[in-house]
């Protein structure tokens, strides 16, 4: 009999080997964002009207890597360790109006 380490190990590597095809498809060098500051995978409008503090509720629907971290989230109860990765489009460009500078940001999911 195995100890229950080494069964949560081989469960997750199994998990790894499953995704190496998708993610040796992708070029991982651009298109994918995250924040751990700002919910990326919410609208801004749904950031602006929730209050809830503490650890970030992911909407999965927008979250690239949700399969492969769905295990350990599981496990551990709570998105503490877990950085949501969202692709799509991501521009930021500093605009002058007169005076005021600004910068606008363009986030597509």
């Amino acid at each position: 009999m195995m100890p229950p380490e080494t069964i949560h190990v081989v469960s997750f590597v199994g998990l790894v080997g499953d995704g190496a095809a998708l993610i040796c498809s992708l070029d991982l060098t651009k298109d994918f964002y995250f924040s751990n500051s700002y919910r990326v995978m919410h609208s801004f409008q749904k950031n602006l009207s929730t209050h809830e503090k503490g650890s970030f509720l992911n909407e999965t629907m927008f979250v690239w890597n949700e399969f492969l971290t769905s295990t350990i989230h599981n496990q551990l109860k709570n998105n503490l360790w877990i950085v949501a990765l969202v692709y799509g489009y991501f521009k930021q460009v500093k605009l002058s109006i007169g005076e005021k500078d600004f910068k606008l940001t363009l986030i597509a999911r």
